[in-house]
C-alpha cells in the first residue's frame, strides 16, 4: 500500500471520528450558522441621504451554545464580526458598537475568555452615499461567527443578511423607528451589567445588595469624593458635644441626606439617559454650594449663629432635633458633591437599572450603593464631634473652630474651579494658605492662651506659610495634548490611515476631568506614548443638546470622564475603556495594549 493511500485512509478515519461528523450523524448542528439567528432593524424610516443612521443587529444564540466575542479572545480564536459587502451604495459611518462579553473558561481553555450567549445586539452606523431610483434598498451585511458548547466548536459561518430600508419621497423627513432596539446603550457597562444580573440570578437578592453596598464603599476611592472629608470634619467638629448616641444619630442623618440626593440623581440618570453628575453643569449650583460653605464658615468666626426656624423647632419639640435637621440638610446638599463620582461598577449599575426601567428597584439599588458611599462618613462625623470632649477646653478650642471655618472658606476654590480662569488656583491656593498661616499663627490668638500653646500657634502658622510656597513651586504646569474637537469624519480618516484614536469624553463642569488634564494628560510620558495617535475631545457640557444626546447613544456614555481607545482597524477596544480618573502608569498600559 502506498504512502498516499495510507494518508487518505487516516484522513478519512480522522474525519469520521471528528466532532463535526459525529454531530451531523446524531442530528446535531454541523456549522455555526445552524445555532445563530440574525435579525436587523434600522433606526430611521425612511433613511436620509448622505446622513448617518444605524442598524441594530440582533443575534440570537441557541440555548446551550455560545459564540466567541468580538474581543478578549485567545490567539487563533475567530471573533464575531459584522461587515458590509463591497460594492453596495452604503458605507460604514463610524465604529461598530459591539457589546462586552462574559468571561468564561470553556472547552478545556484554562484562562477565561470573552463569549456571547443568549441574545446580543450590535449597532452598525451606516451612511447612504449613492443616489438610487429604487424606493426600497437592501443593505448587504455579513456576520462572521463561530459557535461552541462546553465540549467542541462548530465550523465557522459567514451569515449574509439583507435588512430593507426605505428611501424618502420628495419632502418626506426621516422618523425614528425600532427605538426599543436602541434604548439600552451598547459598548459600556455590559460586563458590569452581566455581573449584576448574573449575581442576582445565582446568589439571590441579599448577597446582590451586599455586593452593591461594597461597590458604594469602593466609590470612596474616586478623587471627586475627597472634598467631602474636610467638609464633614469641619461641620461636625464644631457641633456641640452630646451623648454618643445623639452624635451618632446626627452623623446618620448626614449620611442619609447624602444617600437620598445621590440615589435620586442616580435613578434620574439611569431612567432619562442624563449623564450622572450633570446637575453640577449649572454654574448656579456651583455658586450656591460655595456660598453655603462661605456662610457656614463665617458662622464659625462668631459673626452669627445658624439655627433652624423657631416654628420648626417648636413643631418637632425635641431638644436635639435641630442638630439632626441641620445634618440632614447638609447631607442633602453635599450628596451633589458625590454625583460626578463614577467607576465601572456604578456605570454597570446605571446600565442595569436603565435596562429594567423600574424606578423603585433603581432607587433601592442606588440607595444601597450610596449607603456604602456614605458609610465612612458616619464614623468620620461621629469622631469629629468627639473633638469637643477633649480635656481642658478653652481658648484653644476657639482656635480649632476657626481652623474648621477657614477650611470651609477655602472649599469654594475647589467647587468654582470649572468657572474660574485656567490656572487661577495656581495663585489662589498658595495665597489662601499664606493668609491662613498668618491668621492662625498670630491673629487668632485670644487672651488666656498659655505661652506653650502660643508657640505652637506660631509654629503652625510658619508651617502653613512654608506649605504655601511649596504648593506654588510644585503646582503642575498644564501641558495640553493636541486634541481636536470630535468629528466622525476624523474617525473615518483615521481608520483609512490605519491610525489609533483616543477620545476623551469630558465636560466643563466635571471636576475629575480637570484632574485628568492636570495629573495625567500633562505628563511627558503620556505625550510621548500618544505620538502618531488621533486625539479627539468630545465636550458633553451641554448634556441635553441634540449632538450630545447622539454621542451618548453612539458610545453609551453614562458618566464623565470616559476615555475610549480605538485601534488601527477602526474598532473600539472596549476592554480598555475607562470611566473616571486614571493615573499615568495605568493610562500608559492601556495605550501600549492598543498598539
Amino acid at each position: 500500500m502506498t504512502r498516499r493511500a495510507i494518508f487518505s485512509i487516516l484522513a478519512l478515519l480522522g474525519f469520521l471520528g471528528s466532532p463535526h461528523f459525529l454531530a451531523a450523524q446524531q442530528g446535531q448542528p454541523a456549522a455555526s450558522g445552524d445555532v445563530v439567528t440574525v435579525k436587523a432593524y434600522p433606526s430611521l424610516r425612511p433613511i436620509p441621504f448622505n446622513d448617518p443612521f444605524k442598524v441594530a443587529v440582533q443575534v440570537i444564540i441557541k440555548e446551550g451554545w455560545h459564540v466567541n466575542a468580538h474581543e478578549g479572545l485567545p490567539q487563533y480564536f475567530i471573533p464575531l464580526e459584522v461587515s458590509l459587502e463591497a460594492g453596495s451604495p452604503f458605507e460604514i459611518a463610524g465604529p461598530i458598537e459591539y457589546p462586552l462579553g462574559v468571561q468564561e473558561a470553556l472547552g478545556g481553555v484554562t484562562n477565561p475568555y470573552s463569549v456571547y450567549a443568549g441574545e446580543i445586539r450590535i449597532i452598525v452606523p451606516l451612511r447612504h452615499r449613492h443616489p438610487s431610483k429604487e424606493q426600497v434598498l437592501k443593505i448587504p451585511l455579513e456576520l462572521k461567527v463561530q459557535a461552541c458548547n462546553d465540549k467542541f466548536c462548530l465550523r465557522p459561518s459567514e451569515i449574509s443578511f439583507f435588512p430593507e430600508v426605505q428611501l424618502p419621497f420628495q419632502g418626506e423627513s426621516p422618523q425614528p423607528a425600532n427605538q426599543e432596539m436602541f434604548t439600552v446603550p451598547q459598548g459600556t457597562g455590559g460586563e458590569q451589567e452581566n455581573i449584576i444580573a448574573k449575581y442576582l440570578k445565582n446568589n439571590g437578592i441579599f448577597l446582590t445588595f451586599l455586593l452593591i453596598f461594597l461597590g458604594g464603599l469602593a466609590l470612596n476611592l474616586t478623587p471627586c469624593v475627597y472634598p467631602m472629608i474636610p467638609i464633614t470634619v469641619s461641620y461636625f467638629g464644631t457641633q456641640k458635644a452630646e451623648k454618643p448616641l445623639v452624635v451618632l444619630g446626627r452623623a446618620a442623618a448626614y449620611v442619609m441626606g447624602i444617600s437620598m440626593t445621590y440615589s435620586s440623581l442616580g435613578v434620574t440618570a439611569a431612567l432619562t439617559g442624563k449623564i450622572l453628575g450633570s446637575t453640577l453643569q449649572s454654574p448656579f449650583v456651583l455658586i450656591g454650594i460655595s456660598l453655603l460653605l462661605a456662610g457656614l464658615s463665617l458662622s464659625m468666626f462668631g459673626l452669627y449663629e445658624i439655627q433652624a426656624p423657631t416654628w420648626l423647632l417648636n413643631k418637632v419639640a425635641a431638644g436635639n432635633t435641630q442638630g439632626w435637621i441641620g445634618a440632614l440638610g447638609m447631607g442633602l446638599v453635599f450628596g451633589i458633591v458625590a454625583a460626578p463620582c463614577v467607576d465601572p461598577f456604578s456605570i454597570g449599575l446605571l446600565t442595569f437599572v436603565a435596562a429594567k426601567a423600574n424606578p423603585y428597584l433603581g432607587f433601592i439599588m442606588f440607595f444601597t450603593l450610596s449607603l456604602g458611599l456614605g458609610f465612612p462618613y458616619l464614623w468620620l462625623g461621629f469622631f469629629s464631634t468627639e473633638i469637643q470632649r477633649l480635656p481642658k477646653s478653652g481658648m484653644w478650642m476657639v482656635w480649632v473652630k476657626k481652623i474648621f471655618g477657614l477650611v470651609l472658606l477655602g472649599m469654594p476654590l475647589y467647587f468654582l474651579n470649572p468657572l474660574l480662569p485656567k490656572d487661577f488656583n495656581h495663585l489662589a491656593l498658595p495665597a489662601y494658605l499664606l493668609v491662613c498661616g498668618v491668621l492662625l499663627g498670630w491673629f487668632f490668638s485670644g487672651a488666656g492662651v498659655t505661652p506653650g500653646f502660643k508657640k505652637f500657634q506660631h509654629g503652625f502658622g510658619i508651617f502653613l506659610i512654608l506649605v504655601s510656597g511649596l504648593v506654588y513651586q510644585a503646582w503642575p504646569r498644564t501641558v495640553e495634548l493636541p486634541f481636536e474637537n470630535y468629528d466622525s469624519a476624523l474617525l473615518q480618516k483615521s481608520a483609512q490611515d490605519k491610525k489609533p484614536v483616543f477620545i476623551d469624553f469630558t465636560a466643563s463642569w466635571c471636576l475629575p476631568c480637570k484632574e485628568l488634564e492636570v495629573k495625567t494628560f500633562s505628563d511627558a510620558k503620556v505625550h510621548e506614548a500618544l505620538k502618531g495617535w488621533v486625539l479627539l475631545k468630545a465636550d458633553l457640557s451641554q448634556y441635553s443638546s441634540g449632538p450630545v444626546e447622539q454621542l451618548k447613544k453612539t458610545y453609551g456614555i453614562m458618566g464623565v470622564p470616559t476615555l475610549v481607545f480605538i485601534g488601527t482597524d477602526g474598532q473600539e477596544r472596549k476592554n480598555l475603556r475607562v470611566v473616571g480618573f486614571i493615573p499615568v502608569e495605568e493610562f500608559l498600559e492601556k495605550v501600549a495594549s492598543v498598539r
